[in-house]
């Protein structure tokens, strides 16, 4: 039956990938009540698993969970009450682990592999735990992940599991293919306690646990509630035009610095539009969805679901984009990029002056890095249609990242890499995995703090991309990321400070899609079929209109289309889906 339902996958893999769960990578930070008591956890692993050890683990009282790796207290309802503390090594046992791993600058890997890394090694002889790396490279860990799981041969745990596999995820758990990490939850105390720690974010809890008695898979968690990425502009240029970021607040103000930096400062393009259009949530103003990444984006007005790509706001925004695609704004063929570093050359040489980043890039693309010395970057607020306005939708902040692990539910002893796992929740971990090797990417100063070496700091292809290679990988692994390590450097709290400035709106978020819902395997399956066409519908006429290929007269011709093609349908299964996700966590 694994088999079987493995080659349907990999034939539904591209199709199904856009399709049903995602939200665009938003939160909704509305209260709500405490989360359900759930059962106790257990001390025994669960049924027909070998939990590594020659005995069983001791005993518990009713408020002790004891594991061969882990003693630790709970609550009544069976949560852990504080952040656990590993004694290390965690194991002196020979257990080697088979890891889906990907570099992302792979000239710094060494002939001899990721596992003779300082990083690796660290975390080995630290842990006990040996980990061996199967490095794929990043643009053929579809292709690669489908063959594994065709084959029935996943490795023991898969890093950026919940991009990787076939939505819905909850499908690998009912078929066997990936442990239900909540039936081994008594071995991962630090996560488990995250689960239930952010209650007033939704989201968290609803994200980690999608259904009742399920977690599929340790998902990375962020340590500050931040923005983590948005809009900036090329700081000199406003100053020799006798500006400041702050005078940029309306899209008229956004619109004159453009034409100014075309005019003025000679760049060719100064916007750079993504072929997803808004990845970055600049034009949350128009109160859609402004990104479009495969399946239409969803939001809410008074309870009920919206889908974008289709309204009267659409048609607003589109409008905007295709003026300003005429007054040349945006790269002539802008659907060919999808993110900067297809772009770096034309940020480099001033071609473009207004990206959507994370706020480390910012060092990455200034002074020496720069064909100008003096080039610096600021961070823009996001522009309103009019003064005081607030904003419904497109708030980023959110207490989960993007990374992620799965354990493969064919590995030899789950209980061990489960709480291997759990010690990149644990204080030591989230710091060990943040900031690396003393002596190799940190050191400490004067005032006792870490600081990042030159490897990182002056790394030719950039700071972010090189913490992710010779520390944790946020953006695939899972743990808890401390954003702030990216600008711990001299002059690093200039780029820090970016956070605060893209949080500064007035928001209310009474139309954001909650990002943690879950569609059934059925209902998933439904939307993947609808949206097939539906998603190659949209490619083929909404994105047309901001070059002019499709003229905006036929605006309502093409929204009509879209009715054929079950879109109607597709909005009932999510309303359903968010009436049953708003009846369990309110």
């Amino acid at each position: 039956m694994k088999k079987r339902l493995a080659l349907l996958l990999v034939f539904a893999m591209v199709a199904a990938l856009f399709a049903a769960c995602g939200g665009g990578g938003e939160t909704t930070p509305t209260q709500s009540a405490a989360p359900t008591a759930t059962a106790a956890p257990t001390a025994t692993a669960a049924a027909g698993t070998d939990n590594g050890g020659d005995e069983a683990p001791p005993e518990e009282d009713d408020n002790t969970v004891s594991t061969e790796y882990a003693t630790y207290a709970i609550g009544d309802d069976g949560i852990p009450l504080e952040h656990y503390t590993y004694e290390l090594p965690l194991t002196t046992e020979e257990n080697v682990f088979t890891y889906t791993y990907s570099s992302v600058v792979v000239q710094d890997v060494p002939l001899e592999g990721v596992a003779t890394m300082p990083y690796q090694t660290m975390l080995r002889d630290k842990t006990g735990v040996y980990i061996q790396y199967n490095d794929v490279p990043f643009m053929s860990r579809m292709e690669s992940f489908a063959i594994s799981l065709a084959s029935d041969d996943l490795d023991d745990m898969i890093s950026g599991i919940t991009m990787y596999y076939p939505p819905p995820l909850q499908t690998g758990l009912e078929e066997g293919f990936i442990a239900n990490l909540y039936d081994y939850r008594e071995y991962f105390p630090n996560y488990y306690y995250e689960a239930f720690n952010h209650p007033e974010d939704r989201n968290v809890l609803a994200q980690i646990m999608p259904y009742p008695e399920t977690i599929q898979a340790f998902l990375c968690l962020e340590s500050e509630y931040t923005t983590r990425d948005g809009t900036a502009t090329r700081g000199d240029w406003l100053e020799r035009l006798g500006l400041t970021n702050d005078d940029i607040a309306t899209m008229d103000d956004l619109h004159d610095m453009l034409y100014r930096f075309k005019t003025e400062m000679g760049a060719e393009s100064p916007y750079f539009l993504f072929n997803s259009l808004d990845p970055h949530n600049t034009f949350s103003a128009f109160d859609t969805m402004t990104a479009y990444v495969g399946a239409p984006g969803k939001y809410l007005v008074n309870g009920k679901v919206q889908f974008a790509q289709s309204g009267s706001n659409d048609l607003k925004y589109m409008t905007m984009l295709a003026q300003w695609y005429s007054e040349g704004f945006f790269l002539p063929d802008w659907m060919a990029y999808a993110g900067n570093p297809n772009v770096v050359n034309w940020i480099l040489d001033g071609t473009i002056g207004v990206i959507g980043m994370i706020a480390g890039e910012a060092n990455d693309y200034s002074g020496i890095n720069n064909d100008d010395p003096n080039a610096t970057w600021v961070p823009l607020h996001k522009p309103v249609l009019e003064a005081g306005q607030v904003f419904h939708l497109g708030d980023v902040r959110t207490w989960v990242s993007i990374g992620s692990w799965g354990i493969s539910a064919d590995c030899e002893n789950i209980p061990l890499l489960a709480s291997y796992c759990d010690w990149f929740y644990s204080e030591e971990g989230a710091f060990d995995s943040n900031y690396g090797v003393e002596g190799n990417t940190f050191t400490f100063n004067e005032k006792g703090e870490p600081q990042l070496t030159d490897l990182l700091v002056k790394h030719p292809s950039g700071t972010s991309w090189a913490l992710l290679q010779h520390t944790m990988d946020d953006v695939l692994e899972g743990g808890i990321t401390i954003r702030t390590r990216s600008y711990a450097y001299p002059g690093g709290e200039v780029f820090k400070a970016y956070h605060a400035y893209w949080d500064d709106y007035k928001y209310d978020g009474s139309m954001q899609w909650p990002t943690s819902i879950t569609l059934s395997a059925e209902n998933n399956s439904r939307v993947a079929t609808l949206n097939a066409d539906i998603a190659t519908y949209i490619a083929e006429n909404y994105m047309l209109f901001v070059d002019g290929t499709k003229p905006l007269s036929e605006w309502e011709s093409y929204v009509s289309g879209l009715q054929q093609l079950g879109w109607d349908e597709c909005l009932l299964i999510y309303q359903n889906a968010y009436d049953d996700f708003t009846a369990r966590f309110g």
